[in-house]
C-alpha cells in the first residue's frame, strides 16, 4: 500500500475522535470512579492507605488528628480500600470524573479529629450460656473426687524394672 494513498484517505475521512470538552454516559452500570470519604463517619483507622497498591490515598496522623489525602491521579480505581474500610466511609462514585487541566486539581485533603470506632455489644454465644449455666448447676465436688477422676483419665505409666 502506497503511503500517500494512506495519508490522503485519513485525511478524507476526516476526525475520528471527540472534541474536548465532550461530555458521554459510562458504559457500564459497574463502573468505578472517584473515591469519596464521609469525615463524620471516618474513624481514621487508615487501612485504606494500608491496602492501596499506588499510595492514592495517604493518611497522616498527628496526636488526635489526622489528614486523609486521595490522589485520584495516582489511583488505579481497583476498588480495595472500599473492601478494606470497616465502618463502611469510603464510596465510588459511578458517573465519570469531571475533565482537569492541571495535576492535583481533583485531589481531595481532609482534615479531621480521630473519633474511637463504635463497636457492637458482644452478645454472649449459646455455647458459652450453655457453658455458664452448666457451671452454675454443677454440684461442688470434693477435691478427691477429683483427684480421683483424673486418676482414671492418665493412662498408667510402665515400670521400667519389668522391660528387663
Amino acid at each position: 500500500m502506497n503511503i500517500f494513498r494512506l495519508i490522503f484517505q485519513n485525511l478524507w475521512r476526516g476526525p475520528v475522535s471527540f472534541r474536548l470538552p465532550h461530555h458521554h454516559e459510562c458504559t457500564s452500570s459497574e463502573y468505578r470512579g472517584l473515591i469519596h470519604n464521609d469525615p463524620e463517619r471516618c474513624v481514621g483507622c487508615g487501612s485504606c492507605a494500608y491496602v492501596c497498591p499506588t499510595c492514592a490515598i495517604v493518611v497522616t496522623r498527628t496526636g488526635d488528628k489526622y489528614q486523609w489525602t486521595y490522589d485520584p491521579g495516582k489511583c488505579t480505581f481497583c476498588g480495595r480500600c472500599i473492601d478494606r474500610c470497616k465502618p463502611n466511609t469510603l464510596t465510588m462514585e459511578s458517573e465519570l470524573p469531571p475533565l482537569y487541566s492541571t495535576q492535583g486539581e481533583l485531589k481531595q485533603v481532609l482534615d479531621m479529629v480521630r473519633k474511637k470506632p463504635v463497636r457492637p455489644a458482644v452478645a454472649a454465644t449459646p455455647v458459652a450460656k450453655a457453658s455458664a449455666v452448666a457451671a452454675e448447676q454443677a454440684p461442688a465436688t470434693a477435691p478427691a473426687t477429683v483427684a480421683a477422676e483424673a486418676a482414671k483419665l492418665t493412662p498408667p505409666t510402665p515400670n521400667p524394672e519389668a522391660a528387663v
